[in-house]
């Protein structure tokens, strides 16, 4: 029965701790919220729709975001970065400690207090009880508590600059996520264009073996002569060496979408060319240069630097006076059956001190230096995130103008170099035509098609960096 008593009041004991982590946490995320400041997302939902087409490639990337490592080091940057915050916090409030201090004094008998102890034994003003031996025990059970008053904003600075460290991080976690994402997205859409490359590559090869085997034809009837052969056939393993190229361009980027899978040897599924939705730039138009900001590496580029200013105003601040409460509250006596005679028994002590630097001071100086040189640097860091994001804008959104126009151009070029091939052959075949005719409708063919997928596959990817560049997520 006994035991049954202490067990139930062990689960009693470790479920109220467990309670009391669960609404101090919620404490810290209340106060981290305080910190925080609305912001109008940038829209991107035009490309996510787009995505979220191909079944194949929101599995992936989901697969991707819940497998990389990169994520759970990141996931683990924020919580070393909270729990940095979560001491900060804690330095502002009383710190409170349970005391059991038990020690053992022997006075030297040519000491003040060994004289004082010794004479004390024979006034007739002690009882018995209250004789001190000559090997004095002392024990002193209770509770210290020591507090800083923060009169100057010190620690309150510190909190605040660790509250702006853990957002940063909690925005570089955003923006590794977004980058992540437009990486596997990017690497898919290239497969697929890669994979209809292949296809071109051998309806090609395929018409090129026939244009082949047919001047050798022609060649033994004595109508072209070893030229034409030499010609058609350097040409026949172009396009062979062009397709072992193309393969091994798809293992490097199925490699990489195996690293950020972290499963080695997995098969990259995917859908089939064309893609599933056109990006283009006007996709983007009603998207505004200032909304840059809003991005999460800009972000975190801003709260480092009014982290990085908070602590140059709280490192200031140490050659200021601080003032530091602190004192013990308990039972106190040299044999333990005294301890708990209240109120007789009882002990306390309070103290109060005012400190402030006066000689030595290079340890607080150099701090003061150092945070002033890491805010400075903070300041350009953030000047050159807010340029570089314009600046990729400036890219992306151009370069999609450009490559549409270019898109509408080369797909006319197709339909005529295909159409010439038919003419040709058709010319050739009744002796109107030469094999060099031939040869050019082929080549030219085969480079508009790989012109046009190649245009297909760069809008892919600068819409892809686009959706990158206005701060995108998952």
């Amino acid at each position: 029965m006994k035991n049954k008593y202490w067990a139930l009041l062990f689960v009693f004991a470790l479920v109220s701790c467990q309670k009391a982590i669960l609404r101090d946490q919620k404490r810290i995320d209340l106060d981290l919220s305080s910190y925080k400041q609305a912001n109008d997302q940038t829209s991107v939902s035009d490309v996510q729709a787009c995505w979220k087409r191909d079944s194949l490639l929101v599995q992936l990337i989901d697969s991707v975001l819940v497998r990389s490592n990169d994520i759970k080091i990141g996931f683990l940057d924020m919580a070393m970065s909270r729990a940095d915050f979560a001491n900060q916090r804690g330095l502002r409030k009383p710190m409170a400690a349970g005391v059991i201090q038990p020690s053992l004094k022997r006075f030297g008998k040519y000491t003040m207090d060994g004289v004082g102890n010794y004479d004390t034994q024979f006034s007739p003003n002690i009882s018995k009880d209250q004789i001190i031996p000559e090997n004095l025990p002392d024990l002193l059970i209770g509770m210290q508590a020591s507090w800083e008053w923060d009169i100057w904003g010190k620690l309150a600075k510190r909190k605040k600059a660790s509250a702006l460290r853990y957002l940063a991080t909690e925005s570089g976690q955003q923006w590794l996520i977004t980058s992540l994402v437009s990486e596997v997205a990017s690497a898919y859409g290239q497969l697929v264009s890669l994979d209809q490359e292949l296809e071109i590559l051998k309806t090609n090869i395929s018409i090129q073996r026939k244009a082949f085997e047919l001047v050798q034809v022609q060649k033994e009837a004595g109508t072209v002569n070893e030229s034409a052969v030499q010609q058609l056939e350097a040409q026949l393993l172009n396009s062979r060496a062009q397709e072992g190229d193309v393969l091994q361009q798809i293992t490097v980027l199925e490699n990489q979408i195996r690293y950020y899978l972290n499963k080695p040897g997995t098969k990259i599924k995917r859908s089939s060319y064309p893609f599933q939705c056109a990006m283009d730039s006007t996709m983007f138009a009603h998207v505004k240069i200032d909304q840059l900001e809003n991005r999460p590496d800009i972000r975190q580029a801003k709260l480092n630097l009014s982290a990085a200013f908070e602590s140059k105003e709280s490192a200031k601040l140490a050659l200021k006076p601080s003032v530091v409460l602190s004192g013990v509250l308990g039972v106190q006596g040299f044999q333990p059956a005294y301890l708990f005679q209240l109120p007789a028994s009882m002990a306390y002590q309070l103290l109060g001190g005012i400190t402030t630097p006066w000689l030595n001071r290079s340890a607080i100086t150099a701090d003061i230096l150092r945070a002033d040189a890491q805010w400075k640097s903070q300041d350009l860091a953030y000047q050159n995130a807010l340029i570089k994001g314009y600046l990729e804008w400036d890219t992306q959104v151009k370069s999609l103008g450009y490559l549409q126009r270019q898109n509408q151009l080369k797909e006319r070029e197709v339909l005529l170099t295909k159409g010439a091939i038919n003419t040709v052959g058709t010319l050739f075949l009744t002796a109107n035509a030469s094999y060099l005719e031939v040869l050019t409708a082929q080549q030219n063919a085969l480079r508009s098609e790989l012109e046009l997928l190649e245009i297909s596959r760069k809008r892919w990817m600068h819409a892809i960096q686009l959706y990158r560049v206005l701060g995108g997520g998952w």
